[in-house]
């Protein structure tokens, strides 16, 4: 038995000086904890969908509704833009709610048209214009406009109920019916007819319940739905996600393309090569390159996987494409460079960079929409590599945006590269591997 004390003591001070295994049996889970806790359990304070707001009728009714959106924690209603060439604040007309959808600015907008209830309405009409690469946000958005309507509206829908039976059976007939019930009520409860028949707009006669509710609200509530952005994807369930998943593996053989530089140092290739007249820098640039060039081939061909087998359509927009795979992949290359460089051993370089990924991949898009996460998440996937790809590819594939929609995603993604790469280099050429 004490022998096998002694071995169990041997075991158990190896693990807690082994800086990687602790790393990845108890760090690694408990922030995928945290960050999965807070985007489940609401605990994070669960962020308002930003929604552009058009209210262009002037009833009242319109003016109760809005305000109750405004108090919706699920959405925060946008009114105003910035005017970029004059730098006035502006009002949003419905044309520029539709242009900014489409440039990916905002995901979706909610408009009162001029006849969205007015005295001889048989239904409430709202216009919603929406860019669907986010179901989770599209529904909260719609939810939150059906909530609210349905909250508003306690006086008008029976009002609106009474107005389609008249449409559809004849104003006599429901004149009529509405006399003799009145009629019946006063007789047996000694009440006056004249406050019967008054009071019997605002009363619900009818239930809601059952199996036709939503289509008989349908008919009151006329929500007319226009898809902005996407319609014409193939696969868009796909489309929306093979971007996220193809950076999340092009990082985690990135890096082992460049950590291959400790086992090239264990082998002893590496002390050879410096033997010869082969400068450090000659070494990193060529593993710098090399593993750009792996990158962009596993890239086009998790693409072209996509496009075979699911119908993701790559070559509508396959310049594009390709430019925002080169960016892709130079970034990533050049954060295994760094965690290379930084790293004392491959199995230190592997628990760092499974960390890092893990948490970039989860907060920067690649698992589910960016747009769910708690503020403070949301503020720093902007700091991730695959937060600026992700956008990229969904400008690229969702979008067919042009080389001016990635721009600022291009410039974010060559300046990591450039940056990150330079420095890492300029670690290799102070630290342990050489």
């Amino acid at each position: 038995m004490r022998i096998i004390y002694k071995l169990l003591v041997k075991d158990i001070v190896r693990f807690v000086n082994d800086k990687t295994a602790l790393l990845l049996t108890f760090l690694v889970p408990a922030i995928l904890i945290i960050i999965f806790g807070n985007i489940f359990s609401g605990n994070g304070g669960f962020p308002g969908v930003h929604v552009i707001f058009v209210n262009n009728s002037k009833s009242e009714l319109a003016k109760t509704l809005e305000t109750k959106l405004d108090s919706s924690e699920a959405i925060i209603l946008v009114k105003n833009i910035t005017d970029m060439e004059s730098g006035k604040i502006i009002n949003i007309t419905v044309g520029r709610a539709v242009e900014e959808i489409k440039k990916g600015k905002i995901s979706a907008a909610i408009i009162f048209p001029d006849d969205f209830f007015s005295d001889t309405s048989k239904s409430v009409k709202i216009k919603f214009f929406y860019d669907p690469k986010d179901q989770i946000e599209s529904s909260i958005v719609q939810g939150s406009v059906q909530q609210a309507i349905m909250s508003s509206m306690p006086d008008v829908l029976p009002v609106l109920m009474q107005r389609k039976i008249e449409s559809s059976i004849g104003y006599k007939k429901v004149k009529k019916f509405k006399e003799e019930m009145s009629g019946v009520v006063s007789e047996y409860f000694n009440v006056p007819v004249d406050s019967i028949y008054k009071k019997e707009d605002s009363l619900k006669l009818f239930s809601t319940a059952g199996a036709n509710t939503n289509n008989f609200f349908s008919k009151l509530i006329n929500i007319e739905n226009s898809q902005v952005v996407g319609a014409e994807v193939k696969n868009p369930g796909v489309t929306r996600i093979v971007g996220g998943w193809a950076m999340m593996f092009l990082l985690f053989s990135l890096t082992g393309a460049a950590t291959s530089l400790f086992e090239e140092k264990q082998e002893g290739s590496l002390k050879r090569l410096l033997c010869m007249p082969i400068s450090r820098g000659n070494i990193l640039w060529s593993k710098y390159i090399y593993s750009v060039l792996i990158g962009i081939i596993q890239l086009f061909v998790l693409f072209l996987f996509a496009y075979f087998l699911f119908d993701v359509e790559i070559f509508s927009n396959f310049f594009n494409l390709i430019i925002v795979i080169l960016a892709s992949a130079a970034a990533a290359v050049s954060f295994g460079m760094l965690i290379t460089a930084l790293s004392s051993s491959i199995a230190q370089a592997n628990g760092i960079a499974t960390l890092l990924i893990m948490i970039m991949s989860a907060i920067g898009g690649a698992w589910f929409p960016v747009s769910i996460l708690p503020d403070w998440m949301q503020t720093i996937s902007k700091l991730t590599i695959t937060y600026w790809s992700v956008e990229a590819f969904l400008q690229v594939l969702w979008r067919g945006g042009d080389l001016t929609s990635i721009s600022f995603n291009l410039i974010i993604l060559v300046s990591v590269a450039v940056i990150v790469n330079t420095y890492a280099i300029f670690l290799f050429r102070k630290g342990k591997i050489f």
